[in-house]
């Protein structure tokens, strides 16, 4: 037994030294969300970690930092996508912690490439939040700028009917008018004003009589519709204001650096783990061997 225990050792020690097993270098970042707004129930914590382990950032990774080249997978292997994404979900983590910040652990076998991946995966996640919300408030902007054009022309279109009242039958304004003309024909009649000022204002009564409806319920429409052209202007502006706005979408709690130590393997588990299972196997032998002899005896 201590033949295998100390051959183990020397085993162990050997098949788990660099020349057997590439030493890896962890390298991490935390960070928590910002400035975004989640499309579910789900938590702002849990929208990132989801765009975090989206195919979109997987792909840009694999392509920036080559690491078909780096895992060994063969581009033209007909199980590639399978193969890269099983090997960078293996050497790449992201996590929820309890305090609804997201980690990101990179293992690689150079500590700085590990920590370019960290800062890459959090670049790419901001730009991924940044061409969504650019697309999507784009998109309202210009349903905004559709509908605005649209109320623009119903302004303009209101007002020309209006302006022929206007021109046709001297109508300003349908309550002030009516309001103004009646107080001015009875001041006219009590004072014993000339007929020509008193005809004047029958005038303007009989066109307030014959066309005032009309301008009336144009009035009021049109004061509709400037209010909704000025709401949708204003939405307009916003979703263009956010549309070109750029900002951060995540607050760095622990920013990553490159590893001076490495992460995995870690040998003296390694080399633990096979002395007590070498140890155990050879216990077992041994009472099995020597077992027929204790039942002769």
């Amino acid at each position: 037994m201590l033949i295998v225990g100390v051959a183990a050792v020397l085993l162990s020690v050997i098949f788990s030294s660099p020349f057997f097993i590439t030493p890896k270098y962890k390298s991490e970042g935390r960070l928590y969300p910002t400035n975004i707004r989640p499309y579910s129930e789900e938590s702002e914590s849990e929208q990132m970690l989801e765009i975090l382990n989206s195919y979109d950032i997987k792909r840009r990774m694999v392509e920036t930092f080559n690491l078909a080249e780096r895992y060994k997978v063969r581009p033209d292997d007909p199980y590639y996508r399978t193969k890269i994404l099983k090997k960078y979900d293996e050497y790449v983590g992201c996590k929820k912690t309890e305090y609804e910040s997201v980690e990101i652990i990179v293992l690689d076998a150079d500590p700085q490439v590990a920590s370019d991946m960290v800062d890459s995966i959090i670049s790419f996640y901001n730009q991924k939040i940044y061409t969504v919300k650019k697309t999507r408030y784009t998109e309202l902007a210009e349903t905004y700028k559709h509908d605005y054009e649209e109320k623009i022309n119903e302004v303009d279109s209101l007002n020309k009917k209006m302006e022929v009242l206007r021109e046709n039958y001297g109508l300003l304004s349908y309550e002030i008018q009516s309001e103004q003309t009646s107080m001015g024909y009875m001041t006219a009649l009590a004072e014993g004003a000339p007929k020509s000022s008193v005809d004047e204002i029958k005038k303007v009564m009989k066109n307030l009589s014959e066309k005032g409806g009309d301008f009336f319920m144009m009035e009021k429409e049109m004061q509709g519709l400037l209010v909704m052209r000025d709401t949708l202007r204003k939405r307009y502006e916003k979703a263009l204001s956010f549309s070109t706005q750029k900002a951060t979408f995540s607050a760095m709690v622990e920013e990553p650096f490159p590893a001076d130590k490495k992460s995995y393997p870690i040998r003296w588990l390694i080399v633990l783990l096979s002395f007590m299972a070498s140890e155990f196997l050879a216990l077992v032998v041994v009472s099995f061997l020597e077992k027929p002899e204790l039942t002769k005896s």
